[in-house]
């Protein structure tokens, strides 16, 4: 009797045990998680072996009935270079994309990048267009700024830079000289904008200073926008009229959680009321390594820079200039990150017209909420249906993304890695993410 009671008992979990397991890789639910929002699965990935996709599984729910036939990462048509002769007409459109001379574009650089012909060069080889970086004006005229903006007219790079090194001239010297200045470097094609204050609500500079240079650059400089960078720490309310774009540079790694990131984007976003384009700066440095303990581990690794730059683009950054290029304590000193950077660098070029498409409004989570860790952004074009997608989640987690907008008979492809997802009958697919993992998905009729 106790031999059955057991087998009884067994049988019972067996059957529990199975259910559950199939509810966590198929069906409606948004993640599958624990109480901490942390999906089943070692920190590295979810349950699910790695490169499966949801035709793979026993489960055969989700496959639709049409497999994942002719399901390969197409890529987008190319995004031409834009126009860098004399003068560039810098504005930005009312989706707040940057444009020159009338076409979007999407800045991609560093702070600190060397100055001489032959590092600009290499460095546009690297897949950047824009740099932040330039000596410095005026007390010996502009000379010194206009031959360094036209070399980097000539290696292709567009520049930001300080207008004045010494900010107080816009106090203290007469207009029309300043008028002056500003046009002898306005006429170069390569000037992007200018580069006024850095955290001023941490150094707290006059609001006479900062307003009144905001005045002078958008009176006699017009087609090149102005900008600031804030902490995340500090009030954003306080300087951010005075400024075209806005900069925040959240430095989260290790110090506070990556989440900051994107917190930071909708601090910036609310602050200027949806009226400037927000430029995202990336943390490129160790925060170790900057002081000088170089027997400390790296961080941010080459998966932190990398969800960090989503997060930016996800969150509507329309550029990213991360803090620092050329630094014994930067990124560039370690050449696995480096390279893990430059990938990424290369991927953003290679998607930059999907990039720069208007964001489509696709509600992917119609029936029910995502995590608080996760969050994405759904754009179109010509080709396909992206969804640019970011886990914050320091554990691996399960998406199901509800489809049923966008169309049916579809195939989903993640455009980095080449997994396959096949939606349901229903017209959903669950998606596993590993620990803070990016992925690009790709969607198409089949």
């Amino acid at each position: 009797m106790k031999r059955h009671a057991c087998l009884i008992f067994l049988s019972l979990v067996l059957l529990v045990f199975v259910g559950c397991n199939t509810a966590s890789t198929s069906g409606g639910s948004t993640a599958f998680s624990d109480q901490d929002g942390v999906a089943a699965g070692d920190d590295d990935g979810p349950g699910a072996p790695a490169g499966a996709t949801a035709g793979d599984r026993d489960d055969d729910s989700n496959d639709g009935g049409h497999g994942d036939r002719d399901c390969e990462p197409v890529a987008p048509p190319v995004w031409p270079e834009p126009d860098i002769e004399d003068p560039a007409v810098v504005s930005f459109d009312e989706d707040l994309f940057f444009t020159i001379d009338g076409q979007r574009f999407f800045p991609l650089g560093f702070y600190g990048v060397p100055q001489d012909p032959d590092s600009l060069a290499q460095y546009k080889s690297e897949g950047f267009n824009l740099a932040l970086t330039g000596p410095g004006c005026c007390g010996g005229g502009t000379g010194p700024q206009v031959d360094f903006l036209r070399t980097a007219q000539e290696q292709g790079v567009f520049i930001v830079t300080h207008p004045w090194s010494d900010p107080n001239d816009v106090l203290n010297r007469p207009e029309e000289e300043l008028a002056a200045e500003l046009a002898d470097r306005t006429a170069i094609g390569s000037l992007f904008g200018w580069y006024t204050f850095d955290e001023p609500a941490l150094w707290r500079p006059s609001k006479e200073l900062t307003s009144r240079m905001h005045e002078v650059l958008t009176t006699y400089s017009p087609t090149n926008p102005d900008g600031l960078v804030e902490q995340t720490m500090d009030d954003f309310n306080l300087y951010e009229d005075d400024c075209s774009f806005f900069m925040i540079d959240p430095y989260p790694v290790p110090k506070m959680f990556i989440t900051n990131v994107k917190d930071g984007m909708k601090e910036a976003i609310e602050a200027t009321e949806g009226e400037k384009p927000i430029v995202g700066v990336t943390q490129a440095f160790s925060w170790d390594w900057i002081y000088g303990n170089y027997d400390q581990p790296f961080r941010p690794t080459g998966l932190e820079v990398r969800n960090m730059t989503w997060q930016f683009i996800i969150m509507g950054a329309r550029g990213l200039i991360p803090f620092i290029y050329a630094t014994d304590y930067s990124i560039h000193a370690v050449p696995e990150i480096w390279e893990a950077y430059l990938d990424v660098i290369a991927e953003i070029n290679e998607l930059m017209s999907v990039v720069l498409a208007d964001d489509a409004a696709i509600d992917l989570a119609a029936e029910t909420t995502f995590p608080t860790t996760f969050d994405y952004l759904v754009k179109q074009n010509e080709t396909a249906t992206w969804v640019f997608s970011v886990s914050t989640n320091d554990h691996s987690l399960y998406v199901t993304f509800d489809l049923n907008a966008i169309g049916d008979d579809l195939c989903v492809v993640d455009y980095t890695t080449g997994e396959i997802f096949t939606p349901g009958g229903d017209g959903k697919v669950t998606v596993p993410y590993a620990r803070l993992q990016v992925r690009l998905l790709e969607v198409r009729e089949n």
